[in-house]
């Protein structure tokens, strides 16, 4: 009899493969795409763990698109010398490491780790642009993640967005008429200490970060978020702004030099702290705290 049935589990194995079923997981995976040239278009799937995924396009006009769900994944991205690249970086559950460096003109990146559905916890998020117009954008969700963006040159963007708690988001940008843009909120977590820290050096650059906790919903937050404009350089015409709604946060903004500046900050809630520290002329600052 037990003879018997090992011959029929064979067999329904057989016909499985025959009928073209497979598992719809992998284990161990590794991927490796080189494409040096222009008009390049690469993308990598992997589902399961351990898995690594490495693109590298150099030239004009390459397209990348690197999706990978699972836990302890590496996706690094690199696209050089190119003129309007796109590199899209997807990335589920926990541990996951993602990167992304380009440089040229008007380039994308575009970084994403957990989602409202699916919560991650200890990511990490870079991505590094140097040229002109380029554009990053990151979204993680989770505790424990740190995200950071770094670009050098002119009217570059950069935007993070964070949700849940423990997390870290820092934006560096060197040059002039760059935006740079970061909001952190709670989600549906009970306690938590967030970080926010935006540096420009240039001129004619705009920051802007939020911070949501307790003021809108039972959370109680720990935030801290800082705005340092000119680090020991001259600006003009620049502007930084941050909104925070929660429990015992601190707020600091430095522009260092310069004039035109604008400062404001919005705390509400108790135990706030707001600082603003400008160096220049015809510099304007606002604090409203409740």
């Amino acid at each position: 009899m037990m003879s018997f049935k090992r011959h029929l589990f064979a067999m329904g194995s057989v016909i499985a493969l025959m009928t073209g079923a497979a598992p719809a997981f992998a284990y161990n995976n590794k991927a490796y795409i080189s494409q040096p040239g222009d008009g390049n278009y690469a993308s990598q799937d992997q589902t399961g763990s351990d898995n690594l995924a490495v693109m590298n396009q150099s030239g004009s006009l390459g397209t990348s698109v690197q999706t990978q769900s699972g836990s302890y994944n590496i996706a690094v991205g690199n696209q050089a010398s190119g003129i309007g690249n796109v590199l899209h970086q997807t990335q589920s559950d926990h541990g996951n490491y993602a990167s992304s460096y380009q440089s040229g003109v008007n380039n994308r990146a575009y970084q994403a780790q957990g989602s409202d559905d699916d919560v991650s916890g200890y990511n990490t998020a870079l991505v590094s642009q140097v040229g002109v117009g380029n554009f990053s954008n990151q979204s993680q969700y989770g505790s424990g993640l740190v995200g950071t963006v770094s670009q050098s040159g002119n009217y570059n963007s950069a935007t993070q967005i964070q949700e849940y708690i423990g997390n870290h988001a820092y934006i560096t940008q060197s040059g002039s008429f760059n935006v740079a843009s970061q909001t952190q909120a709670p989600g549906n977590s009970d306690v938590g200490s967030n970080r926010a820290g935006i540096y420009q050096n240039g001129f004619g650059n705009h920051a802007y970060q939020t911070q949501t906790g307790a003021y809108e919903t039972e959370a109680a937050t720990y935030n801290n978020a800082l705005i340092e404009q000119g680090v020991g350089s001259y600006n003009v015409g620049n502007t930084a702004s941050q909104l925070q709604y929660g429990n015992n946060n601190d707020a600091r903004i430095y522009q260092n030099g310069g004039s035109f500046n604008n400062a404001s900050q919005k705390q509400y809630s108790s135990h706030d702290t707001a600082v603003i520290s400008q160096g220049g002329n015809f510099n304007t600052a606002i604090q409203v705290q409740h």
